[in-house]
């Protein structure tokens, strides 16, 4: 049996820390604990996004890539 591990500093496992952080703040009645649980979703957000922009811009040039390929090949009929 093969266990598949998600690396730590993945956009996936950022994902899933601004999920759970996001859930504990709602769920949590102690003004303490709620504050010091935003400080870390917001730092964790801000690290999502960062990755997010990383994966547009993969994203744009890869498409722009696609689509000056396609712009060069002759069409077929």
């Amino acid at each position: 049996m093969t266990v598949k591990v998600t690396p730590p500093n993945s956009i996936k496992m950022f994902r899933y820390r601004v999920h759970f952080l996001a859930k504990d703040l709602w769920r949590e009645k102690n003004p303490v604990c709620r504050m010091n649980l935003a400080l870390q979703l917001a730092d964790v957000a801000t690290t999502l996004a960062r990755l997010e922009v990383e994966e547009a811009r993969k994203f744009q040039q890869e498409s722009a890539s696609v689509e000056a390929k396609d712009s060069t090949e002759p069409e077929e009929f």
